[in-house]
């Protein structure tokens, strides 16, 4: 068929616009592109050698700063240790001027914690149990009064320090207690210490002998229950070696205190011990006090640990939870401790991952700057070939159309995923990039399909797993004792509640015979898994040592053997506190030993009262070879026993605070003296749960509610 004039017009115009777009702007477009090529390849060159660069420079400063804050902190610690030394040689000094001339000294008679309350700031005395018994010779009455000629030196040392004292080997103790609220008393005139402490027996003691000057101690818990490091040395006088005298230092004193976005800092002594840390909370786990990091399970921070127990200097990248860090270290001059720091790699290259993505930007703009370039470019060549725009448009049509075909097999694919359907596939054949995006989601297809697959098997371990915990708590609740066949002699009941699935409180109670009733609470010293495995170990071995010991052992020797048991093989360090007691129906006697545990409340009608402690009251689980002592008191008819853990008095609310023995003890009395155990029970743990509101449960708590009716009721 022939064209028509018209036809072959549009054909002619077509062509001629065809090519005078095709000699105008393919030119134009070639070089666009080929400038983009050269763009896109220097801008990745570029890229990776700022990053490189960047990342460099980064670590070259953060190491030259973290090695001048070791370095600095070393010399803070330095600084600190020797001002401490020279206090500490300076009342030694003081000391042995008294000693020596004590005739040119006043007689001072400070106050004495023995017997009396005195005020925390206050120089006072203390005697230990043995000289408290014995009594004061003439001769050692005189050389108190002198040695008390200290107490000015001391008083003001205190200032400074949590506790300034001196021990002597005779028994007694010269004391300042650091200042508190007005009316604290002073840790030796507290119950728990005033009638048992003997400074001898305490390791700073034992320390200190062996040294020749003024020399630290590591971290330990202090008699207010807080960590501490004492700086101690032993003084003479014309008999020889008379005693030891120190301070008290809070750690904080020789380490900065750890500020969220600086830098981290722990302290190493000679046997690569974690003395003092100053962590974040998610590496105090890593790091914690008292653990050789020479024996660490991260090699390079072993390594590290052993360079700088060796006084060595440097810089290293360790591991940590999964998270890189810097670690630098300097030794402390005079001491021989080793502070390290450490940085998180992320901070230290964030500052060249700001500028990376600066220039990055730059970059950016300089390629959209080039787009621009070219539309302005193809709009001028669409003016000139204003004819050819129509035929253009028509064919840009028919393109779009076929470009766009596989766009919508893609977004038919993608509403298929929505819909859960990961196995949708998209078949895209066009040799471009449209091909290369179609493979790409194909692939995103399997990954999520695999994806799916591992979501599925990790929620049946959780299930496995929460199945596994609740079986652990229902076989920890088969452990504690079923109640007792009714007696006519006593009334008892007894209930724990765990702050965890599993805990590591316990209570037991059984019949050593047709006379006696043994009662037993416990408190293991961790909770969770570890707890309820060492609860069960030790309820069983407390149990077997009682009856064991049913035939002519004593109550004292049964614990005692438990404890022995306990301490053999611990290797996790663990121990529990107990408290035991033997209840003879017949008469009322009730024997009992306290090994470290809270002593338990005795109700008498009105009147209330602590069991009386032991002198030798051990937890059970440290060590072994301890003794024990057993105590006894007779109960009368009606007279109530309440025991407990500690996590009835130490339960907190939602701002911290406990709900104290004041708490218990109102309670308690507040309670009928008909109320019946189980009563009594339900309404010191509902007083509890008022008191802690919607805080989380901090601790297990357990309790027992024993009532004496008599043998004649």
């Amino acid at each position: 068929m022939k064209l028509g004039i018209r036809k072959k017009l549009f054909l002619l115009m077509l062509s001629g616009s065809a090519l005078s777009f095709l000699f105008l702007g393919l030119p134009v477009l070639y070089g666009i592109y080929e400038l983009q090529t050269i763009v896109g390849q220097k801008e990745e060159a570029i890229s990776r050698e700022i990053s490189y660069y960047s990342t460099e420079f980064a670590k070259e400063q953060a190491q030259e700063q973290m090695e001048s804050e070791a370095e600095i902190h070393a010399g803070i610690m330095a600084y600190e240790a020797e001002e401490v030394q020279s206090d500490v040689l300076y009342l030694a000094g003081e000391l042995k001027g008294i000693l020596n001339s004590p005739e040119q000294y006043p007689s001072i008679n400070l106050p004495n914690a023995t017997y009396e309350a005195v005020p925390k700031g206050t120089a006072y005395v203390h005697f230990s149990p043995e000289l408290a018994k014995e009594g004061l010779t003439p001769e050692l009455e005189r050389e108190i009064r002198a040695v008390s000629n200290l107490a000015t030196s001391m008083v003001s040392l205190s200032l400074y320090y949590k506790c300034v004292f001196v021990g002597s080997r005779h028994g007694y103790t010269i004391r300042v207690d650091a200042g508190g609220e007005p009316g604290t008393l002073s840790h030796m005139s507290l119950p728990l210490w005033q009638n048992s402490y003997d400074a001898r027996t305490r390791a700073w003691y034992q320390w200190g002998l062996k040294q020749q000057s003024a020399a630290f101690t590591g971290v330990y818990e202090g008699t207010d229950g807080k960590p501490i490091i004492s700086c101690v040395m032993p003084y003479y006088d014309s008999e020889g070696l008379a005693g030891v005298l120190g301070v008290d230092c809070e750690p904080e004193n020789f380490l900065p205190i750890y500020q969220p976005g600086g830098l981290a800092c722990f302290v190493l002594d000679r046997q690569g011990e974690v003395l003092l840390s100053h962590l974040p909370q998610e590496l105090s786990g890593e790091l914690p006090e008292g653990k050789d990091l020479r024996e660490s399970h991260i090699t390079s921070l072993a390594f590290a640990a052993r360079r700088m127990v060796q006084g060595s200097v440097g810089y290293r990248k360790v591991r940590l939870l999964d998270e890189e860090y810097y670690l630098s270290y300097a030794p402390s001059p005079k001491l021989s401790w080793s502070v390290g720091t450490l940085v998180e790699k992320k901070k230290v290259t964030k500052a060249a991952g700001e500028a990376r993505s600066r220039i990055l930007g730059q970059m950016d703009e300089l390629r959209s700057s080039f787009r621009r370039l070219f539309a302005s470019l193809l709009l001028a060549v669409l003016a000139v070939l204003l004819m050819g725009v129509v035929l253009v448009s028509y064919g840009s049509a028919r393109a779009s159309d076929f470009f766009c075909r596989p766009l919508r097999r893609l977004m038919a694919a993608a509403g298929e995923i929505s819909r859960g359907n990961f196995s949708c596939k998209v078949n895209v054949q066009t040799g471009d990039e449209l091909e290369q995006l179609a493979a790409s989601f194909n692939g995103m297809t399997d990954e999520l399909e695999r994806y799916e697959k591992e979501i599925a098997v990790t929620a049946r371990e959780t299930s496995r797993l929460e199945a596994e915990l609740a079986a652990a708590t229902h076989i920890q609740a088969s452990l504690l004792p079923a109640p007792l066949p009714p007696r006519e002699e006593f009334r008892m009941a007894a209930a724990m509640y765990p702050a965890k699935e599993v805990g590591g409180d316990f209570y037991d109670f059984f019949y050593m015979d047709e006379e006696r009733l043994a009662v037993i609470i416990a408190d293991v010293s961790d909770k969770g898994v570890s707890a309820a495995l060492f609860m069960a170990a030790a309820k069983t071995v407390l149990k077997n040592s009682i009856l064991s010991g049913a035939g002519g052992g004593t109550l004292a020797e049964a614990v005692a053997l438990a404890n022995d048991q306990l301490s053999a093989e611990n290797d996790e360090g663990l121990f529990v506190t107990v408290f035991a007691g033997l209840l003879h129906l017949g008469t009322g006697e009730f024997e009992y030993v306290n090994g470290g545990h809270n002593p338990p409340l005795l109700l008498k009608g009105d009147s209330m009262s602590y069991l009386p402690l032991t002198k030798k009251s051990p937890v059970l689980g440290m060590m072994e070879g301890l003794p024990f002592e057993a105590k006894s008191i007779c109960l009368g008819k009606g007279d109530r026993l309440f025991l407990y853990t500690d996590g009835v008095t130490e339960a907190m609310d939602e701002k911290g605070l406990m709900f104290t023995k004041e708490r218990l003890e109102k309670k308690l009395h507040l309670l009928s003296a008909k109320a019946k155990p189980g009563e009594v029970i339900e309404n010191v743990l509902l007083e509890v749960k008022r008191h802690a509101g919607e805080a989380e449960q901090s601790d297990d708590i357990t309790m027992l509610a024993l009532k004496y009716i008599g043998a004649d009721a």
